[in-house]
């Protein structure tokens, strides 16, 4: 009975049963899709690619690959872009760089600068983030409110810059934290109003008293002398490790560790000495012999006569480790066997019962599923030597036969050998097709093979990588191949405007027309300087303005408008400002 229980557990222990080598289906995504064929079975060196809905940013990787049982790391996000009202640009006294007030869309990770209306001064900084659907927008402060009395006062903080009795409305302080102590906020608190906004935060550090390391046999891994307390600030973290001969009582496999600085208490860890208990030897003795051993004592083995150590290390010793003695000392036969070694991964043991075998004891070997023999196969124990028992036939898989192809699809075989158990065969549809079937591959099992041929349908050519546009970008990354119907999406750069639709499209190996990204309008001061004029709503000597984006003038001190101009408020006409003329007054 106990052989029989051994043989089943051999049997679903064996790696190349349906169970070994697989991975859980692919989690899903927010926003976002899996783009690679779906299988029922997803088997070692499998892949899964992701991709977001329009608009959205991937955030980890775009393939996932299955290697023992587990995905090789997690699936990625599909983060969310920001949205901008112009009621929210007007509501905060704010524009975006170039006097633009006007609704958008900005894709995580991206950036905008900002810009406060004439008469208000913006809290730095002026250009935001966008991450994952949220960005802060920036203050702006009106220089026209009431005075603010003497600055405050943080706790654990000073105040780094000249102090006076008053500060007009828009002016700032700043501050510094005291040692060990964290700021919370920005280091400039603003006079809004008659009122200061914006005071940082000085958050206390966390505090270890070296009596408590000391009491837990604990010292800092880098062996810096701790003072009467350790001081560590707020985010930061220290690691701590076990006193030689000791390790973590709740982890004996791990003696360092970190503390993490997060506002709470920090946890401090026991950590206990290494000891072994006296060893259990038969058929020999070991020198010295005591009760308790500690980390790195040695002790002597001697075996009986006709027994070995094993396994046999030269000096015959073992040592007290973490672990336990190492290695595992043992007196065996000097004619006995040790469990053989692992055999060819289509045959499996029929029995094993013991760790060690005698003289002349034979153990059978079977075939594993899949594969067929023709004659026994069988080890004997010769002088502590496993041999083989003629005829020495290895078992050989069982073959599936062809796995059959069509016009229109072709295979290629990606493991194992011939067409016999084991055997993987994808397929790949012709150019113009496109595959309808759920699998692309067929494997050889012991009843044959899995799925069915594939079917490929007539879609025409695909297309290559997308083309280049000038000054923009593709929002995904471009693959080296694309099918009928199959698009992607353009984005110009920073400081340039799109014509024509972002949505480029792949149409029986062509691609449909690409946009163009046109510069945006610059504004220098020797350009303004020649019309005698100056930006209306900011003193800077030089702007960008998207095309079509309105962008307002005033004549320099001394000047007035050209009878001959109209309006001193121009666009951004295909990268060029039409100025406005100002003459002497």
């Amino acid at each position: 009975m106990k052989s029989w229980l051994l043989l089943v557990a051999a049997v679903l222990l064996w790696p190349g049963g349906s169970s070994q080598n697989e991975c859980e289906e692919p989690e899903d995504i927010d926003f976002g899709e899996i783009v690679s064929i779906e299988k029922a079975k997803y088997l070692e060196n499998d892949r899964v690619q992701y991709r977001c809905n329009p608009g959205y940013v991937l955030e980890g990787p775009e393939w996932i690959q299955c290697k023992g049982q587990k995905w090789t790391s997690h699936p990625p996000k599909c983060l969310a872009p920001c949205s901008i009202t112009r009621q929210q640009l007007v509501t905060k006294n704010l524009f975006v760089f170039g006097s633009q007030r006007k609704a958008r869309l900005i894709q995580s990770n991206h950036n905008l600068q900002f810009q406060c209306n004439e008469g208000y001064v913006l809290v730095v900084p002026s250009v935001r983030k966008c991450v994952d659907g949220y960005m802060e927008l920036p203050l702006c402060i009106s220089e026209r409110g009431q005075n603010c009395s003497g600055p405050p006062r943080t706790e654990n903080g000073d105040i780094t810059s000249l102090s006076k009795k008053q500060y007009r409305s828009g002016s700032s302080v700043e501050f510094k934290c005291q040692k060990y102590y964290a700021m919370e906020g920005q280091n400039r608190s603003f006079c809004n109003n008659g009122t200061w906004i914006k005071v940082p935060v000085c958050l206390d550090p966390c505090v270890i008293p070296r009596t408590e390391l000391e009491s837990q046999k604990i010292e800092v891994k880098d062996g810096t002398d701790v003072p009467e307390n350790i001081f560590v600030q707020r985010g930061l973290s220290i690691e701590l490790t076990c006193r030689t001969g000791y390790v973590m009582e709740a982890n004996s496999s791990q003696s360092a560790f970190v503390i993490q600085c997060d506002g709470t208490p920090p946890v401090i860890p026991k950590c206990k000495e290494i000891t072994c208990n006296s060893p259990r030897l038969s058929n020999g003795s070991f020198r010295p012999q005591r009760t308790l051993y500690h980390d790195g004592d040695l002790i002597r083995i001697l075996c009986d006569s006709g027994f070995t150590f094993q396994p046999d290390n030269g000096e015959k010793v073992v040592e007290c480790t973490r672990n336990g003695w190492s290695p595992s000392p043992k007196c065996v036969s000097e004619d006995a066997c040790g469990p053989p070694a692992r055999r060819e991964r289509e045959e499996s043991i029929k029995e094993l019962t013991a760790e060690t075998y005698v003289h002349g004891h034979i153990i059978s070997y079977k075939c594993r599923p899949g594969y067929v023999k023709a004659w026994p196969i069988k080890l004997e124990c010769n002088y502590g030597v496993w041999r083989r028992l003629p005829p020495r036939k290895n078992c050989t898989g069982i073959s599936c036969g062809s796995p059959g192809d069509s016009d229109y699809v072709r295979f290629e075989l990606t493991q194992g050998e011939d067409f016999t158990f084991g055997a993987r065969v994808v397929y790949t549809c012709n150019e113009g097709y496109k595959m309808l079937s759920k699998y692309n591959y067929r494997d050889c099992r012991a009843n044959g093979w899995t799925n069915e041929v594939p079917r490929c349908e007539n879609i025409g050519r695909k297309c290559g990588h997308p083309p280049l546009v000038e000054n923009g970008d593709i929002v995904d990354s471009p693959k080296t191949a694309y099918f009928p119907s199959e698009s992607v999406i353009y984005q110009c750069q920073n400081f340039y405007t799109m014509q024509g639709s972002p949505r480029v499209t792949c149409q029986n190996g062509h691609w449909s027309q690409t946009p163009t990204c046109r510069a945006a309008c610059t504004a220098s001061e020797e350009d303004m300087r020649e019309h005698n004029i100056r930006l209306k709503w900011t003193n800077w000597d030089k702007i960008y303005s998207e095309d079509g984006n309105i962008v307002e003038f005033v004549c320099l001190r001394g000047y007035k408008q050209h009878p001959n101009t109209r309006s001193l408020r121009v666009s951004c006409v295909d990268g060029k400002f039409k100025y406005p003329d100002c003459i002497p007054i």
